[in-house]
């Protein structure tokens, strides 16, 4: 019903791990709740995954044998809870299994890692797989960013940007503000504000946070209000920061896109001015972003064509305002 598997055995090479195959471990002898315990996956156990390879493992198609740790009383498993899973539901009461001598630290990184570096049936997406090896591998255990991109198969680049964006979002809820925000938004914001140098004005900070995720604000859309309200913060006196940036949240406040996105009515409802304010605003933010960036686009004629057919729309909204 499972198989050694060379995939595993490479994995726990590359580790450093002592281990060893052993045959005929009893079901009675993995750890208490071992179903309900594993970190590589959203939820703990799989029923869809768990029936398929059981059908596999009976039709004479073994699974790769899980991964347990070795301890005094019991073996918790690392790796394997839906094919074990399966083998139960088949009648295993017993199974071959790799045996790992590790410390806690190196069984928690197995957890995390050895369902996306072993690429199984139900294997989750790689940027989920990426979230929890920066949550428990470099936030919690402390680990380098190019060790856990090594370790996982990432760039570097990736694991230091899920990094930032991880540590930034737990500052924004310990000050207030919202508990989940578009991840855009807390890059944008990680680019023009040092978090650690605006405690003292943590309350509208919060606020204008949890206000951009109440509006849906988009990355494009929020761009200009992040801009304007974190405008220089660094050169403004600790001592005046606080009554600054409520001023300035009341200016966000006070913008009329901005009130018809807090008043409770969906986006799709918004007032023709307002979806065309929040239009071009964004158009001018792309246009910003591509001159910083230096990239060069063929065929401006194509979009000056459109700008001017825009400039002769807003001319005869301008001449209908005249008449009103």
């Amino acid at each position: 019903m499972f198989c050694k598997d060379s995939r595993t055995e490479q994995f726990l090479t590359q580790l450093g791990v002592e281990w060893k195959y052993v045959d005929k471990i009893k079901y009675e002898q993995l750890a208490p709740n071992w179903e309900s315990q594993n970190l590589g996956r959203p939820k703990a156990r799989i029923e869809e995954a768990m029936i398929e390879y059981g059908t596999l493992m009976e039709s004479g198609s073994p699974a790769p044998a899980p991964i347990l740790q070795d301890a005094e009383n019991f073996f918790p498993v690392l790796d394997g809870v839906q094919r074990l899973g399966g083998g139960q539901l088949i009648g295993c009461t017993s199974f071959p299994a790799y045996i790992v001598s590790a410390s806690e630290d190196i069984a928690r990184l197995i957890r995390i890692l050895s369902n996306h570096r072993l690429q199984g049936g139900y294997s989750e997406t790689a940027q989920w797989s990426l979230q929890q090896a920066v949550a428990h591998l470099v936030v919690a255990m402390g680990m380098s960013c190019q060790e856990v991109a090594r370790l996982g198969g990432w760039k570097s680049a990736a694991v230091e940007k899920e990094e930032q964006y991880q540590r930034l979002s737990f500052k924004i809820r310990c000050i207030g503000g919202p508990e989940e925000l578009n991840k855009g938004i807390v890059e944008q914001i990680g680019k023009v504000v040092d978090f650690d140098a605006i405690e003292a004005a943590k309350e509208p900070v919060a606020q204008f946070c949890q206000d951009l995720k109440r509006g849906r604000f988009g990355n494009g859309e929020a761009k200009p209000y992040i801009d304007q309200f974190f405008d220089a913060t660094a050169k403004i006196p600790k001592g005046k920061l606080h009554k600054e940036l409520t001023r300035r949240l009341d200016v966000f406040h006070a913008d009329r896109e901005v009130k018809t996105r807090l008043d409770g009515r969906p986006s799709q409802r918004r007032d023709p001015e307002t979806k065309l304010r929040g239009a071009m605003r964004t158009l001018l933010t792309v246009t910003e972003e591509v001159l910083k960036t230096k990239t060069e686009i063929p065929y401006v004629d194509e979009f000056f064509q459109l700008l001017n057919q825009i400039r002769a729309n807003l001319q005869k909204l301008g001449k209908k305002s005249l008449t009103r």
